[in-house]
């Protein structure tokens, strides 16, 4: 009898450690991998300072690149606080974005969210997406996008330039507004739309406008099918607008001259119309004119 109890005392143990021991290492297992756990998702969360600049085949700096990541290590790096230099014949466009995107393989930076991108004589282009090729020198954004210099201000859908802002084309719904320098009670900014694209050349104060162009300030307004405006860096005003195709000027009494083509010297306050041309006046009168009346 007391051999039985033994017996049984002894397995009744045996079964009572086997079953802590098995709750022990189920714990140990379980605490394991909640801690790797913890640790992956504190690694996930840690924030990395990325910085990265690319050279060309000839050793000429193309770009550098700036922000903060969370996993500097993938092909495409996830950006925030961007800080980015593009080059361009040696002069970099500095461009600050909220975040973005690197892409290893392309060697390509897509930003969003506040671009601006600020050139060294102080040309600005905000956006709230832009597309960066260092290699191509390019720039390039499919939505609304602004380019400030001196008193020139233009807005469109669509831009697309090189790295430095001297060429930039605009695809659609474009509006520019030149600010004047006189007073207000001479006259107001000059204010020119079109349906697009729209060029600007910059480095020779031009601009190309086509399609349903409107250009309008105090002194009346001029439509046309195509539209070159030049503009004074000195004066910074519009010196010169060479207008062509389907030519209307009018003037604030309502009277309109109809042309195959115009030009209009600013600072003379001269007009000059080609081909085929009739005045038309208020009082419904309509007068023939000889070509290139002047």
């Amino acid at each position: 009898m007391i051999k039985k109890t033994l017996i049984a005392i002894v397995s009744f143990v045996v079964l009572y450690v086997g079953v802590v021991q098995v709750q022990v290492h189920f714990a140990r297992h379980f605490f394991r991998h909640a801690s790797e756990g913890t640790q992956k998702e504190e690694l996930r969360q840690k924030l990395y300072t990325f910085s990265f600049t690319k050279y060309s085949a000839d050793g000429e700096k193309e770009i550098e690149i700036e922000g903060d990541s969370a996993d500097v290590l993938t092909q495409a790096v996830d950006l925030m606080n961007v800080v980015a230099k593009a080059y361009a014949e040696e002069v970099p466009v500095t461009i600050t974005a909220d975040g973005g995107r690197y892409h290893k393989d392309t060697n390509t930076v897509h930003l969003q969210e506040n671009v601006v991108a600020t050139t060294e004589n102080g040309t600005r282009l905000l956006t709230e997406e832009l597309d960066i090729d260092p290699t191509k020198k390019t720039v390039a954004t499919d939505v609304e996008a602004e380019v400030k210099k001196d008193n020139i201000n233009v807005k469109g859908l669509g831009a697309f330039g090189d790295s430095r802002l001297k060429n930039v084309k605009f695809k659609k719904n474009v509006t520019v507004v030149i600010q004047s320098d006189e007073t207000p009670t001479e006259g107001g900014p000059t204010i020119i739309t079109c349906d697009g694209p729209l060029v600007i050349d910059y480095e020779k104060n031009i601009a190309h406008f086509k399609d349903n162009v409107v250009a309008e300030d105090h002194r009346g307004k001029l439509t046309a099918d195509l539209m070159d405006v030049y503009y004074n860096k000195v004066s910074r005003r519009v010196s010169k607008i060479v207008a062509l195709g389907n030519v209307v000027v009018e003037n604030p009494d309502g009277n309109k001259t109809y042309s195959d083509s115009v030009i209009y010297l600013a600072t003379e306050g001269k007009i000059i119309l080609g081909g085929d041309a009739e005045a038309l006046y208020v009082d419904d009168s309509k007068i023939d004119l000889d070509e290139d009346l002047r």
